[in-house]
């Protein structure tokens, strides 16, 4: 199971952090939320998509961390 931490500033600044078991599995710094900064759904499809595979990746990684 995947825990999110979420702490954002009003002014759109921020930090997105996603924990399975022991382990940070996706870490974000985040910049100017309160805009849509993609050009379109295509861009921002493909840039979860990235951070999806990336927490995978980390989480095949270490699997005993992210088990325990």
């Amino acid at each position: 199971m995947i825990q999110p931490m979420l702490k954002m500033h009003h002014e759109g600044f921020g930090r997105m952090v996603l924990i399975g078991g022991r382990l940070i599995v996706v870490n974000k710094q985040l910049r100017d939320v309160h805009r849509f900064g993609f050009d379109n759904l295509a861009k921002l499809a493909a840039e979860g998509d990235k951070y999806v595979e990336g927490g995978i990746e980390m989480t095949r990684k270490f699997p005993d961390v992210a088990n325990y």
